[in-house]
């Protein structure tokens, strides 16, 4: 792995400023063959068992990157394009109906643990509701329709601190991204990673140092995905006496409470990104209705319970856990940093 990336520096003989390597980390429940059905890949090469060097066409433009699937669940991806640019491919790839592949969505808790694996340097705070909500909710409903500060350098995590005291403010709060300098044995490597799972690495003097950063990060995001799944799929069983049930709806505590929880609704489930969740709405009392519907990630079934308080959502027995965490962390990008969900052990 190291000596693929020291040949491709050479080989593409980068100049000053255009060398910051950029990695994806892709939930996947497909494999790298079906990749060719959702993007145009016009040139392989197996550099080693389970990383390929792809070319990507996009818009008449190729654009090269490597793809390590050695962790099925998790793909890796690679590249020294510009920021912009791979960033589009992999929404191509991400973003499609049915196409089994999905960022990872770190919830803020997951962010805040990134800060302390290194000397903070930096923070992106994007509040981006109008992303999701319509102007007329927003003029009536929020404080915000997008909030946006990044700060960088020593006061860095004064300001961020004197923000996130600031109870207004709290809920508004969404980070995009935290910038690290890690240290570990003498090596050290500059990181910036966003909420969904894209690292920048703008600095180091050793590309295992940013691997292991990528490996921990992606096992401490797997860890809690597999605790969704084992813990809050519903299943059922016939028994003796009736049918039994497995498994726990996961609940979403909200701070910013939802004044009209209709409209609400009608501004989520609208089968457009970042949620991709399609369904029907039930009203079971004024303030309380029920979303069944279609999650086009996967086209997995779900429910969902809605109160101004709290969103209580079931899985079924082969639901992909990865909605959980694009719901729960879009929640907070888009609506309420401070909403919390309790996931089992």
């Amino acid at each position: 792995m190291e000596g693929t990336y020291d040949e491709l520096s050479e080989d593409q003989e980068l100049q000053p400023g255009q060398t910051m390597l950029k990695t994806f980390l892709i939930e996947s429940n497909v494999s790298p063959a079906d990749l060719r059905e959702r993007v145009d890949i016009t040139q392989t090469r197996e550099v080693d068992f389970n990383l390929e060097e792809l070319v990507i066409r996009r818009n008449g433009t190729n654009y090269t990157f490597f793809l390590d699937h050695e962790d099925s669940r998790f793909w890796t991806l690679y590249t020294l394009e510009e920021s912009e640019d791979a960033k589009k491919v992999v929404a191509d790839m991400v973003s499609g109906v049915r196409n089994g592949l999905d960022y990872t969505w770190m919830p803020v808790e997951q962010q805040r643990d990134v800060m302390e694996m290194g000397e903070f340097r930096d923070v992106g705070v994007s509040y981006d509701a109008d992303d999701v909500f319509s102007e007329d909710y927003i003029e009536d409903r929020l404080a915000f329709g997008d909030l946006s500060v990044r700060s960088s350098g020593r006061g860095t995590g004064t300001l961020f601190d004197i923000l996130d005291s600031h109870e207004e403010l709290s809920s508004f709060l969404s980070l995009s991204s935290v910038g690290i300098k890690r240290e570990v044995n003498g090596s050290f490597v500059l990181e910036r990673v966003t909420h969904n799972g894209r690292f920048t690495t703008s600095g180091g003097d050793s590309i295992q140092l940013h691997l292991d950063t990528v490996a921990e990060i992606k096992n401490r995001y797997s860890t809690l995905l597999q605790r969704i799944e084992e813990n809050h799929r519903l299943s059922y069983e016939s028994r003796d006496h009736g049918t039994g049930m497995d498994g726990t709806p996961l609940v979403i505590e909200l701070d910013n409470e939802i004044e009209n929880v209709r409209e609400f609704i009608e501004n989520t489930i609208t089968a457009k990104n970042p949620l991709r969740l399609w369904g029907a709405k039930t009203k079971l009392d004024d303030q309380y209705w029920k979303v069944k519907g279609i999650d086009l990630h996967n086209n997995d079934k779900y429910t969902i319970e809605i109160c101004p308080e709290w969103l209580r959502l079931y899985l079924g027995n082969e639901a992909c856990g990865n909605t959980a965490l694009r719901i729960y962390s879009n929640l907070q990008r888009h609506y309420d940093s401070n909403a919390t969900m309790e996931v089992q052990e």
